[in-house]
C-alpha cells in the first residue's frame, strides 16, 4: 500500500515541478499516516482518501512556493522573495502549507500558528515524528502575536491557506512582515469581490500586488489563485 502511494507523491509532485527525494517521500507518508490518526481524535480535515489527502492538501501546499521559491524560472517577472529565511503560517490547521513546504525546504524557519490547541498539539507531534527541526507552533491569533516585539518585522513570507479575508489579515501581518516581505494567500472564486473589499487596506501605499498565479492543474480538481502581495515599507 505504501509503495504505490510513494510513487504517487513523487510522479504528481514531479508535474508540478517538485523533485522528491527518497527521505522526504517517506515524511510525506508518515505526516499522512499521522494525519489520519489524529483525525479520529480531533478534526483536522474532512478529506479522507489518501490520493486526496495528497493532492489537495500536501501537493497544492507547495504550489505556494511558485510565489516565493520556485522550483523553475517563471515564465514572466522577478523571483520576489527567494531566498526567504523566516515564514509565518496564518490559520495552519492540520499544517498546510507550512510543514509541506518544510519538508522540502528543511532550512527555511517556520513558524505555526493557528488558535485551536488542539491542532497545535497535533502540529507539535508531527515535528518531533517528521524531526523537523526550528518550527515554532504558536496557539493564539495573528492579531495577538502581531502586538508583541519579537515577531515584530521578523518574517520575510507570510502564508495563508484559503483562511480569513484579505483585508483583515493584511492589517494584522503588516507589523509581521520585514519591509518588502511577501504576503501569499490562496483563493478560489470570491478572490474579486475580496480584493475589493480590501481596497481599504490596499489604496494607504503600504502594499503592492506583485502577481496572481492562476493553478489549474487536473490532479487538483478545481481551479485556484495565489496572490503575491509584497509590503512596502517599515
Amino acid at each position: 500500500m505504501q509503495e504505490p502511494l510513494k510513487d504517487f507523491i513523487i510522479t504528481k509532485a514531479l508535474e508540478l515541478g517538485f523533485k522528491l527525494t527518497e527521505n522526504q517521500a517517506d515524511k510525506f507518508l508518515k505526516y499522512l499516516s499521522e494525519l489520519k490518526k489524529w483525525n479520529k481524535k480531533i478534526n483536522l480535515t474532512a478529506i479522507r482518501e489518501d490520493k486526496l489527502i495528497i493532492t489537495r492538501l500536501f501537493l497544492e501546499s507547495l504550489t505556494f512556493l511558485y510565489g516565493f521559491f520556485p522550483p523553475f524560472p517563471p515564465p514572466q517577472g522577478e523571483r520576489v522573495g527567494e531566498g526567504a529565511k523566516n515564514i509565518l503560517d496564518i490559520g495552519t490547521g492540520a499544517g498546510f502549507p507550512g510543514i509541506p513546504i518544510k519538508i522540502l525546504h528543511p532550512e527555511i524557519s517556520s513558524t505555526l500558528m493557528d488558535s485551536s490547541k488542539k491542532k497545535i498539539a497535533f502540529l507539535k507531534h508531527i515535528c518531533r515524528e517528521l524531526d523537523l527541526s526550528d518550527v515554532e507552533c504558536i496557539a493564539e491569533r495573528v492579531e495577538k502575536i502581531a502586538a508583541l516585539d519579537k515577531y515584530r518585522r521578523y518574517y520575510d513570507v507570510i502564508l495563508s491557506k484559503a483562511v480569513g479575508d484579505i483585508g483583515i489579515l493584511l492589517k494584522a501581518s503588516f507589523p509581521l512582515l520585514k519591509a518588502e516581505g511577501l504576503f501569499i494567500t490562496q483563493k478560489g472564486d470570491d478572490l474579486e469581490t475580496e480584493l475589493k473589499g480590501a481596497e481599504g487596506e490596499l489604496t494607504k501605499g503600504k502594499w503592492v500586488i506583485k502577481d496572481i498565479l492562476e493553478i489549474d492543474k487536473p490532479m487538483f480538481g478545481r481551479k485556484f489563485k495565489l496572490v503575491k502581495i509584497q509590503k512596502c515599507f517599515t
